[in-house]
């Protein structure tokens, strides 16, 4: 019989090795041009937790969904319900998507791909995530008059 403590190294040997099946890595600056450069994108956002407050890693439970166009020219357009706002897009060279919305400061952070999701998380200089955004549908062209 095997003992306790193989049992528990092999348990956690699955687990790890499960988790690393959907741990892709950061997208490169080329592949982050050629999903998002000319494409309608629908997510969702989470806002992060505060600090002092909750865990470092908190996420709201309920998202607000989106839809952003993201020209080839730099330019995106931004719908959260009735709302639209316009802004600037770019992918810095170490593939970082970088988006900066009118009136707010620019935020880069790398995407990274979790089976058909893509991902990019703000966190805070604290290290506290200020908001997660999740990348679900792309649809080539200004599919919504953007």
């Amino acid at each position: 019989m095997m003992s306790y403590r193989l049992k528990l190294l092999l348990a956690l040997t699955v687990c790890l090795s499960g988790s690393q099946s959907f741990a892709f890595g950061n997208l490169s600056a080329d592949e982050v041009t050629k999903i998002f450069s000319g494409n309608t994108v629908e997510g969702e956002r989470r806002e992060g937790g505060t600090p002092g407050i909750d865990a470092p890693n908190k996420l709201e439970d309920v998202p607000t969904r989106f839809v952003v166009y993201f020209d080839k020219n730099g330019t995106a357009r931004k719908k959260t319900g009735n709302k639209s706002k316009p802004g600037k897009w770019r992918v810095a060279g170490d593939g970082g998507l970088c988006i900066k919305w009118k009136g707010k400061k620019e935020k880069c952070a790398p995407v990274q791909k979790s089976g058909d999701v893509y991902m990019r998380t703000i966190t805070r200089k604290s290290g506290f995530i200020l908001f997660e955004s999740r990348y679900i549908s792309f649809t080539p062209g200004n599919k919504h008059g953007l």
